[in-house]
């Protein structure tokens, strides 16, 4: 996976604003001088309101103001390197470097969120702190990146591969305990609607002992973390948390021989 794949270098530019507002009106302005988009201040409209709701300032020097809307195709994405850190009420307090502006359709959603979750990990790592706080070219940036873009790939695709989400091994485990599981939650939300009715834990009871140790002990640990503890697999990504899953992983999941979670968020995968 490459960084061309959601950005070219072109798309990486100087930002000469040193306030919040006018950095996002030059991105947009950016994008519309490349042709990628039309009317940017349709688009800054829509940008200006999603940061109404949230501040996108996730930290590390790094924002990402986003909109979602369907007057787009594809992922548009352009990232601005500040002459000057700006304030953008980051929730760790530091000023911005890097303010990384997306817009795209429903349907690409997860393409977007595999971007986002990419490029969080690169700049939250501090063996790149240095390189990232130093001054450097667009394309000097652009490879930069392209480079940790290529290893975060690998690397979760290494993850995938070991299957060794949260410390916990399900390797071997076979499929059927996902629909043992399965039986076993719906059991587990009928004993609570119904008042705890001593003959659904009964039933309770009965079922868990027909269930590997090691399925059990990740069922309830994901249980307790998310009230719904499966995802389906949907457009090669997970439902749960909407992040991309590897090939490889993919292939290893359809083929149904063993139970698979979520490298991100943990909940255990469904293949309909």
């Amino acid at each position: 996976m490459q960084l061309k794949n959601f950005f070219t270098q072109q798309q990486v530019v100087r930002i000469n604003s040193t306030e919040k507002q006018p950095a996002l009106k030059e991105l947009l302005s950016e994008l519309q001088t490349q042709s990628l988009i039309e009317n940017s201040n349709r688009y800054y409209a829509q940008i200006a309101h999603r940061e109404s709701l949230e501040n996108t300032g996730i930290g590390n020097s790094l924002a990402i103001p986003h909109a979602r809307t369907e007057t787009v195709k594809e992922l548009i994405t352009i990232l601005g390197i500040c002459n000057s850190p700006l304030e953008y009420q980051s929730i760790d307090g530091r000023p911005v470097r890097y303010i990384l502006l997306s817009l795209f359709p429903t349907s690409l959603s997860t393409k977007y969120l595999y971007l986002i979750g990419m490029m969080a990990r690169i700049f939250n790592n501090p063996e790149n702190n240095s390189f990232l706080s130093q001054e450097h070219s667009p394309e000097e940036i652009y490879y930069f990146l392209n480079e940790k873009c290529e290893k975060y790939y690998n690397d979760i695709s290494s993850e995938s591969r070991k299957n060794d989400n949260q410390n916990i091994e399900l390797s071997g485990v076979p499929s059927s305990d996902l629909d043992l599981m399965i039986r076993l939650d719906r059991l587990y939300n009928s004993y609570i609607e119904q008042g705890k009715p001593e003959s659904i834990k009964q039933k309770i009871d009965d079922l868990k002992k027909l269930i590997d140790n090691r399925s059990l002990t990740y069922y309830e640990r994901m249980k307790k973390k998310n009230n719904n503890p499966f995802a389906i697999v949907e457009k090669n990504s997970c439902s749960g948390c909407h992040m991309n899953i590897p090939p490889v992983e993919l292939q290893n999941i359809q083929e149904r021989d063993s139970i698979h979670v979520c490298t991100y968020c943990g909940r255990f995968l469904i293949v309909i």
